[in-house]
């Protein structure tokens, strides 16, 4: 008996390897909610700072936002918030126009989230495997942007 658990044991064991393995090759993959609270966790620079052209009430933590960067006349913020109705915890996107600091935001949860403004743009949070069409650009591993798009 003490062979079958030493096998046993060594079977397990080489299990545990493997699996070890196997995800230090493919790293652990973290969704869009992840990668974007772990962007907002990092540490603020001054640029992170919003314009004092966007209305941060209604639940947008100013204090959390980090510039995602620029794009085509058009920078990308994102921020935390909570929703004032409900308490509910999510995310903003602020997109915010820089020849007329003309902004518009979204807020709620990561993936998917979206905005469009006749002046910004467009952007959508995603998922690092999720494919970009030609008119829109990868920003950030999980944000897309289009500078062009309109509603």
């Amino acid at each position: 008996m003490t062979g079958r658990r030493t096998r046993g044991t060594a079977w397990t064991a080489a299990a545990v390897v493997v699996a070890v393995c196997c995800l230090g090759l493919t790293g652990c993959a973290a969704d869009a909610t992840s990668r974007v609270r772990e962007f907002l966790a990092s540490e603020r620079e001054p640029d992170d700072a919003l314009p004092p052209s966007v209305n941060s009430e209604g639940g947008i933590d100013a204090d959390s936002s980090r510039l995602a960067g620029s794009l085509g006349g058009t920078t990308y913020y994102l921020a935390d918030f909570v929703n004032p109705d409900t308490g509910v915890p999510g995310i903003c996107l602020i997109l915010v126009a820089a020849d007329t600091e003309f902004s518009n935001s979204a807020c709620g949860n990561a993936p998917g989230l979206a905005t469009v403004g006749s002046e910004t743009g467009g952007a959508t949070i995603v998922e690092a495997s999720d494919s970009v069409s030609a008119d829109w650009t990868r920003l950030t591993d999980f944000l897309i942007v289009n500078p062009d798009a309109r509603p």
